[in-house]
């Protein structure tokens, strides 16, 4: 009887490249786990990050009649809650106080001394203030149906601008009326934050309403 060919060396490669293909699927199951590792970290450091000051906000909003949440977003965006954070412009902290504007108006109609670039860095004063500066804008764009969207825009970008963006009524749009592309994607992703912060605070409320 004629032996029939086997082809021991098609066996071999097929066994090499099963190897190979365990390899790279295990190894993409390592890499997989570890982003999903770190992805879990970096979202409870950041949130642990956000409720560290939780307390100081609080007490800023109150003083200052601006809604929590919204001091949130702007912390959020200014800084990524990072009280060590420097600005390209020299803005200090957590709400990214500019010492010789945001820090000085303060101190100049709150009759106290100038803080210090280093004092700036410390969460409460630099909450106090970010906040006191969020709610004089609020205040002075009170009559307008924007005023959240005016009140950052001023944050970000001086209230001349702001002033020239200006709808022409109370209750006009705001839409398509910032002219620097970077304060409009600022007010936006503020915007964008404060809404889903809101939501969940009232999850929250309604979780505690429900649980007593």
């Amino acid at each position: 009887m004629q032996q029939r060919y086997r082809p021991y060396g098609r066996k071999r490669m097929t066994s090499g490249k099963a190897a190979l293909i365990l390899f790279s699927v295990a190894f993409l199951a390592v890499v997989v786990s570890m982003a999903v590792w770190m992805l879990c970290r970096y979202i409870a450091e950041r949130s642990s990050m956000e409720e560290r000051y939780t307390a100081l906000i609080l007490a800023a909003s109150r003083r200052n009649e601006v809604d929590p949440d919204l001091i949130k977003a702007v912390i959020w965006r200014e800084s990524g809650f990072d009280r060590t954070q420097i600005g390209g412009k020299g803005e200090v902290g957590l709400m990214q106080i500019m010492p010789d504007l945001a820090a000085a108006d303060w101190a100049r109609i709150k009759k106290r001394p100038l803080p210090s670039r280093a004092s700036l860095s410390d969460p409460e004063l630099n909450i106090e203030i970010g906040s006191w500066y969020l709610g004089r804008a609020l205040r002075h764009w009170s009559k307008y149906q924007e005023r959240i969207t005016l009140a950052l825009c001023e944050y970000n970008a001086g209230r001349s601008r702001a002033n020239a963006w200006k709808p022409h009524q109370f209750n006009g749009s705001m839409e398509g009326r910032i002219r620097i592309e970077s304060t409009r994607k600022y007010v936006t992703d503020i915007l964008r934050k404060y809404a889903q912060y809101r939501q969940e605070t009232e999850e929250a409320r309604a979780a505690a309403a429900a649980a007593k």
